[in-house]
């Protein structure tokens, strides 16, 4: 197989990886919610960090290659993390509306020593919202109102509102930055090493 040839399969089985368990934490986020899509991302970035492991210790030999190997690395925690919220939000953004909501219940979490706060809703009309609140309740009080965007479907979660707050656009850069830098070390790590050079046998034979 040619140089060229080996560097795209290479580099495409890591490209495919990445999106691979990027669509599926995003998707685990959506319907399913934090935990499940957290184990799926950590799972998803550890896949890719062996993948990019695998792949520079198996390219052609090059000075500092522990730099792109790095920037890789953590563009990869960035679009695992800011792509998977940045999913919901544009999700929310193309299907959602605004409305508002009454606060059910609160409790809260502890997590590394930071403290989540958590809700369930109801429709100022009585009716109840079947899932939680996605993004946090601070400040939020048993019969608050509260502004909210809500799946006409109820397919996803609702997050606080208006809509028009709704980070979308500035998270969709921030990721769209790590997928380009994410994919340059890819492509710098793709570069197989050479063949070793086989001894070829052949020439005169001597005289007897």
């Amino acid at each position: 197989m040619s140089v060229i040839g080996s560097a795209v399969r290479r580099g495409g089985l890591v490209v495919g990886a990445a999106v691979l368990g990027f669509a599926f934490a995003a998707a685990g986020y959506l319907w399913w919610g934090t935990t499940a899509a957290a184990l799926i991302a950590v799972s998803g970035m550890i896949g890719v960090v062996m993948a990019l492991g695998w792949l520079y210790r198996t390219r052609r030999p090059m000075p500092f290659r522990g730099v792109p190997l790095t920037l890789g690395v953590l563009a990869a925690f960035v679009v695992y993390i800011v792509g998977v919220v940045a999913a919901r939000d544009i999700a929310m953004t193309l299907v959602g509306v605004d409305a508002e909501a009454v606060v059910e219940r609160t409790w809260t979490t502890q997590s590394r020593g930071s403290e989540s706060h958590h809700c369930t809703l109801r429709r100022t009309g009585g009716a109840r919202i079947p899932r939680e609140l996605a993004t946090s309740c601070e400040g939020y009080g048993r019969g608050d109102i509260m502004p909210v965007v809500l799946d006409p479907r109820g397919r996803f979660a609702p997050v606080g509102g208006p809509r028009s707050d709704l980070p979308a656009a500035g998270e969709s850069q921030v990721v769209a930055a790590a997928w380009l830098v994410l994919l340059v070390s890819i492509a710098i790590g793709s570069i197989p090493r050479p063949e070793p050079l086989l001894p070829r046998y052949g020439g005169r034979s001597r005289r007897t």
